[in-house]
């Protein structure tokens, strides 16, 4: 279903900013209130009680390829669970222990696998007159996918699941891409494509570039509310200023202003936000927490303003677009005004000629076998001679575009006409003269054509005429006899009375 666009009026500078106030006074205390209930907590251990523990190698290798990662398992282990890796995923390391078997030390001092020895060997190992040790340890390596690369969804995980993603498409949500494109605009910010995997993080502020980029598997929403966050980040935390915030105030300031922006146009991420910021928030003393807040509010004010400024360009480029529209529409009827009066005939005889032969196809309404001359084929030469006689530049043109051999046309018309009867030839001669007449004739043709059914109206009448002049006499002198009958018949009953 086509999303339809949805008109945003904009508010006056005092509603917005008593909107920001609510929002984020809302979401502080939020914030403060937030915690996990122990049914929330066992959902979240039970889910990660189903994967395999790495070791430290381990682990420090799978964060390296897909920093964030939170609960990897095989290509196999995720199809048991129900779930699909995505196309496209690149699989990520790890290394896989294998124990070699079992060896044992020959009469050589040369260290063998115990498999290959031999009966002799094997019970010299038993009484220990040969020495054996386990197997060396070797590695391989394997292939996991993070959950994030699979189609598990946000249902799919439990509530406080670190790092889920938020799913679902959103309404405009093109028109608000083009409102955050002007934010980064106005702020000399640059959205690019991530220079590396993002893994688990939704996007990325490259500060030292002025740079922002999202991760490609964000969905609409998730998008919209990460690209406002890291759209924050570059413009509060430069590398100017970069060291005057800690790492949770930064956090802070973005996770917020991307909550209050987003709630402003009907987004809801406070299920996500919530987790986010008391993340960042517990444990952690802001040394000038209304400082921080009033820039939270500053920045969310200049975002909406920005996006509902570009939503109103939009509108009007919208009203441009169809100006410009009906313009090239006007455009084009000029063009197809200008076009020579014998091209534009040609054109259309052309489709006419092709709906014709569409119609009487080999599902059409008339069946043919493939010598057979039919009413269709007189019709269509009928109406080649007659674009002949009365536009005799096109008729000729066409003529030779089809390579048509005149004569033998004519002579199959006439026996079309000897063996049919003239009510039928009258009849499609007719049908001919109409569709001739839809056509962009000039007025010459036009009182040819004219002509030309004034002479068939008259030799076809005619002709009725001729045949039925016999008739009517024969039927005059029965009908004068009869009349004759009963004026005597009267005349004798009066006579009788």
């Amino acid at each position: 279903m086509a999303k339809t666009k949805r008109s945003y009026k904009q508010k006056s500078p005092e509603k917005v900013k008593e909107e920001i106030n609510r929002l984020t006074e809302g979401m502080e205390k939020s914030i403060t209130n937030h915690f996990h209930s122990p049914e929330q907590m066992k959902e979240y251990l039970d889910f990660m009680g189903k994967f395999h523990r790495y070791s430290p190698r381990n682990t420090a290798l799978i964060d390296s390829q897909f920093p964030g990662a939170e609960a990897v398992g095989s290509y196999a282990f995720w199809k048991d669970k129900g779930f699909s890796v995505n196309k496209g995923e690149k699989s990520l390391k790890v290394l896989v222990p294998n124990r070699l078997g079992k060896q044992f030390q020959d009469e050589e001092g040369e260290w063998k696998p115990l498999k290959y020895a031999t009966k002799t060997q094997k019970q010299q190992v038993k009484d220990g007159q040969l020495d054996k040790r386990d197997g060396r340890l070797v590695y391989t390596t394997g292939s996991v996918f993070d959950v994030s690369q699979t189609n598990a969804t946000q249902k799919d995980l439990p509530q406080i699941f670190p790092n889920k993603w938020i799913d679902g498409e959103i309404e405009n949500y093109s028109q608000l891409r083009e409102g955050m494109k002007a934010i980064a605009d106005k702020n000399n910010i640059q959205i690019v494509e991530p220079y590396e995997e993002l893994g688990a993080a939704k996007g990325v502020s490259y500060t030292g570039l002025g740079e922002v980029a999202l991760n490609p598997r964000n969905s609409e929403r998730q998008d919209t509310k990460t690209l406002l966050h890291e759209l924050t980040h570059a413009k509060l935390h430069t590398k100017e200023n970069m060291n005057d915030y800690t790492k949770p105030e930064k956090e802070f300031q973005a996770e917020m202003t991307a909550y209050t922006v987003a709630s402003y146009f009907n987004i809801d991420t406070s299920d996500y936000s919530l987790d986010y910021l008391h993340h960042w928030t517990k444990d952690h003393e802001f040394k000038d927490h209304e400082s921080l807040l009033q820039e939270v509010q500053s920045t969310a004010k200049e975002f909406i303003t920005t996006i509902e400024e570009s939503m109103g360009q939009e509108k009007e480029g919208e009203k441009d677009m169809s100006f410009k529209e009906q313009k090239h529409e006007m455009e084009e009827e000029k063009q197809e005004r200008e076009i020579l009066p014998s091209e534009k005939l040609r054109k259309m005889y052309r489709s006419q000629m092709s709906k014709a032969e569409k119609d009487n196809g080999p599902f059409g309404k008339e069946e043919k076998a493939d010598d057979e001359y039919s009413h269709q084929d007189f019709k269509d030469d009928y109406k080649k001679e007659l674009m002949n006689f009365i536009e005799p530049r096109v008729g000729k043109e066409l003529d030779k575009e089809e390579n048509n051999d005149r004569q033998e046309r004519l002579n199959q018309m006439r026996a079309f006409q000897e063996t049919h009867s003239k009510e039928e030839v009258y009849q499609i001669k007719k049908e001919s003269l109409q569709e001739l007449k839809e056509l962009p004739l000039t007025d010459r043709g036009k009182q040819r054509l004219s002509q030309i059914e004034s002479k068939l109206d008259r030799e076809f009448h005619g002709e009725k005429e001729k045949e039925s002049t016999p008739s009517e006499m024969k039927n005059g002198n029965e009908d004068k006899k009869a009349f004759q009958q009963k004026e005597n018949q009267k005349e004798k009953e009066e006579v009788e009375r």
